[in-house]
């Protein structure tokens, strides 16, 4: 599985100089409440998927077990050696230039097999892993992703998702009210590695994903799990006020 962990984080700029991914969430940084929930559900190797100061990712990973990541060239295709963190190997995957998140995830085509788990770095949601994977596995292996029950999807853009729970597309943003967001947690099959990701810099929400789902079946798994971003100061202050007291209760957070 992947985290899309290379963005600087351009809105938080004057309030942080570290990948938005590293932010102090409850005195640690944010994605280790990722990669707990990832222990938790039984994964046991991830490839984060960096750029900007990707050298403190491996710093990460090696102080979450055995120290033996080294660091390589940036343009070398082949991780650091991996580090045990929550009961994870985690294994960096630099990027020598910015390729946004579709063309970060094309460079990691060689590490996906059948299908891959893929995460936002700068998003959190508490949803039940192991249900969503089987959610997937039984609509035929396309396209899934996570949907978040919101109360104001307005900053956001929301989802159009049938009954069957087939996802039909994405509204820009400009609604208003309670509805069902990209929680940022995808079930991508390979074939969507080697048929829709550019070898160049792409975005996967906003260049690739609509123009996959207009053409191809592709399902929403809906959960009212606590979901939080970090993409904005004020978005980061909620997520430092109710992200550290919600993760207990947040795992089991399943479909509705």
């Amino acid at each position: 599985m992947f985290i899309l962990a290379g963005g600087r984080g351009e809105r938080l700029s004057g309030v942080t100089a570290v990948p938005k991914a590293l932010l102090d969430v409850g005195g640690r940084p944010f994605i280790t409440y990722m990669l707990a929930a990832l222990a938790a559900a039984g994964l046991r190797r991830v490839y984060l998927l960096t750029g900007y100061r990707g050298e403190l990712f491996r710093e990460l990973a090696n102080a979450g077990g055995s120290a033996r990541g080294r660091s390589r060239a940036a343009d070398d295709r082949e991780p650091v050696e991996p580090s045990g963190y929550a009961g994870l190997e985690l294994q960096c995957l630099q990027e020598a230039e910015p390729l946004g998140t579709g063309g970060a995830l094309r460079r990691a085509l060689p590490f996906v097999a059948e299908r891959a788990l893929v995460l936002n770095g700068d998003s959190y949601c508490g949803l039940d892993i192991a249900a969503l994977l089987g959610f997937q596995a039984a609509r035929t292996g396309g396209l899934c992703l996570a949907a978040a029950r919101v109360e104001e999807v307005a900053d956001f853009g929301c989802l159009a998702i049938e009954a069957d729970d087939r996802l039909s597309g994405f509204r820009e943003k400009g609604e208003s009210g309670p509805g069902w967001i990209n929680a940022g947690i995808y079930v991508l099959p390979r074939a969507f590695f080697e048929e829709a990701l550019p070898a160049g810099r792409a975005s996967l929400e906003h260049d690739i994903l609509p123009r996959w789902v207009a053409q191809r079946e592709s399902w929403a798994y809906r959960t009212r799990a606590y979901f939080c971003d970090i993409g904005t100061p004020q978005r980061l202050a909620q997520a430092r006020g109710a992200l550290p007291g919600q993760v207990a209760g947040s795992a089991g957070g399943g479909a509705s």
